[in-house]
């Protein structure tokens, strides 16, 4: 579910529309991790990684990938109801007994068949008008649109690639030199599941023009996870791929069956660790027709999704004699887009010396 991602978008050119030029000053900056210092924690991949080479990493960049599946739930709900009972259950047969003026048991139509069936169409027409028009871009957060964001390291170029919907802001090249991360959650060891590794960019010192965040590995353990992703990634881009050890599992871009069933059971996992096991079991075993729904809920949503699509310059990016991809700036989106996005810039306060 790309819910975050599209509210962050929207903000930002939501707070284009007034004549501050700018938000306030935001000392904040002072506070997040230097990438060029070691974390005082050991890297660790926290399955978040999809692919690792000498040239480019690919990271998890969706915060509630797991979540997804609730949407799809409603949708298959409503066009269950508008397509299948009122389309081929109502609206159809009517049309047929309207052209062949027979209705049920071979009887002739009555009258007011010819006045309730139209009337029929036209509620359905109006229903399925209204969902499309108001609600297809709450479906497209899960539905209809890439299957997984991803963020692209790539230590040749020393570029950060966010491969996301259009309705997100859409794929975006930005300078890893200009980077800062953020790590939060519960006391490290704690397993709380609440640790969130943030990595952001300031368009007040990047000349982007937008400021752009993006949340990576999803919800982590605690704020040791967070650090630990953190610092893979930070070593892997600094001192190479063999600074860090190869990930156990990398996780994978095809829709497998059991990768749901893990995501849909994934909020269970930190009470497993720190409470009491059967209770947890307990639980899980009484929510078991709600959780295989949900797991069922969540493939559908990554079958009727397309994989994460690479633009071809910069899936050649760091190979021999390729072009170096240009970085995103707001005048990329358009003039009208590109003062909103100006507009919403966080300036940062100069660091003290």
């Amino acid at each position: 579910m790309y819910l975050f991602e599209m509210i962050f978008w929207k903000a930002k050119l939501g707070e284009g529309d007034s004549d501050q030029g700018g938000a306030q000053p935001d000392e904040s900056v002072d506070d997040a991790t230097d990438l060029r210092q070691r974390i005082k924690r050991e890297p660790r991949d926290e399955s978040a990684v999809f692919a690792v080479n000498s040239r480019f990493m690919d990271v998890q960049g969706a915060w509630q990938e797991d979540k997804r599946g609730i949407v799809t739930f409603v949708f298959i709900g409503i066009m269950f109801v508008l397509q299948g009972q009122f389309l081929v259950g109502v609206i159809v047969p009517g049309v047929q007994q309207m052209i062949s003026g027979i209705g049920y048991f071979g009887r002739p139509l009555p009258s007011d068949h010819y006045v309730g069936i139209p009337i029929f169409i036209l509620i359905w027409a109006v229903a399925n008008g209204v969902f499309f028009r108001f609600c297809w871009r709450w479906v497209r957060l899960e539905l209809f649109v890439q299957r997984r964001i991803i963020v692209r390291f790539n230590r040749v170029t020393r570029q950060v690639h966010i491969n996301r919907p259009a309705c997100a802001g859409g794929t975006v090249t930005l300078p890893w030199d200009a980077a800062i991360m953020e790590m939060t959650g519960g006391d490290p060891g704690s397993r709380t599941g609440d640790g969130t590794l943030i990595m952001g960019w300031s368009g007040d010192r990047t000349g982007a023009g937008f400021d752009e965040i993006c949340m990576l590995g999803g919800l982590l353990d605690d704020q040791g996870s967070a650090e630990a992703l953190g610092e893979y990634i930070r070593r892997y881009m600094e001192e190479g791929p063999d600074a860090v050890p190869r990930p156990k599992r990398l996780r994978a871009t095809f829709p497998w069956p059991w990768d749901s069933v893990r995501s849909t059971l994934s909020f269970l996992l930190p009470s497993w660790r720190t409470g009491d096991k059967g209770l947890v079991l307990s639980f899980a075993l009484l929510l078991s027709p709600l959780l295989l729904l949900h797991s069922l809920c969540h493939w559908i949503s990554l079958l009727l999704c397309w994989p994460t699509w690479w633009p071809r310059i910069i899936r050649r990016a760091g190979l021999p004699g390729a072009p170096v991809p240009a970085l995103t700036v707001a005048e990329d989106y358009g003039p009208e887009i590109a003062r909103k996005l100006r507009a919403s810039v966080i300036r940062l306060a100069e660091p003290s010396p």
